[in-house]
């Protein structure tokens, strides 16, 4: 059982779900399989409780489930390291599991802030201690990769340790391809029409005021592109730009659109 393969996403698979499943219909199935597979109707079914107790362990806790999901969503989008997962390889809370290349792959949660400045800092797992350089402009679900810094096992070249970025406040921000950032800011009804000023925090740390004319906002949805106030692209040769998108806010109807 421990070095069965396992497909992507396969603890919801377990539960008859999918990977969108709400928190409440984990609870129900994980119920329900455990009810199906009672010691008494199925006296050899113990595997498959402990499989789906340990399911429930991972998909019925935010966090767990977040980097579950992640695992797999990287599992799914790159083939090259592995097609299969492990059962019992993730270490809570510590964001990381091995592949069957040796390779450790850890998901290291990063500010935006931090992405757009750039920050260097120190990723220890397992024995290994090794210094990340988050470069300016990269991007959340990005990988670096540090040859030969994986599992050293004995007749086998060593694995490589494999960092995926992992973007974890400023919700109302968008990072678009080329550096180029987007936010999407409320105003009320009334501002939309006559103008005024609204207040923006930007990933810089810094406040942005912005001027609104009246009329500016013709309709929800609209945008207002700030030029070069995005962060540096990945490559570093440009500076994109910040799209604020406006939603309108009627607070009569308590309708936002």
């Amino acid at each position: 059982m421990r070095n069965m393969p396992l497909p992507t996403f396969y603890l919801y698979k377990l539960l008859g779900l999918t990977n969108n499943a709400t928190k409440a219909a984990i609870t129900e199935a994980y119920k329900r399989t455990l009810v199906k597979h009672h010691p008494d109707n199925y006296p050899g079914a113990s595997d498959i409780i402990k499989l789906t107790q340990h399911a429930y362990e991972v998909l019925g806790n935010t966090e767990t489930r977040r980097i579950y999901d992640m695992f797999c969503k990287y599992i799914l989008y790159n083939s090259d390291t592995t097609s299969t997962l492990e059962r019992h390889v993730y270490v809570y809370p510590k964001p990381q599991w091995v592949t069957q290349k040796n390779d450790i792959v850890y998901v290291m949660d990063v500010s935006l802030r931090n992405l757009y400045h750039g920050k260097k800092t120190t990723v220890v797992t397992r024995d290994i201690s090794v210094e990340i350089d988050l470069v300016k402009g990269m991007a959340d679900g990005q990988r670096i990769t540090y040859a030969g810094k994986g599992i050293k096992a004995p007749g086998k070249a060593p694995g490589d340790l494999i960092v995926i970025v992992n973007r974890v406040d400023y919700p109302f921000y968008k990072q678009l391809c080329s550096g180029h950032l987007q936010c999407e800011v409320e105003v009320d009804h009334k501002m939309a029409q006559g103008g005024g000023d609204i207040c923006i925090r930007h990933p810089s740390g810094n406040i942005i005021s912005l001027e609104l004319l009246p009329g500016e906002i013709p309709s929800p949805g609209h945008q207002k592109v700030l030029s070069k106030m995005g962060q540096v692209s990945s490559d570093k040769t440009q500076t994109g730009d910040l799209y604020v998108k406006f939603t309108i806010y009627f607070p009569h109807a308590n309708v936002t659109i």
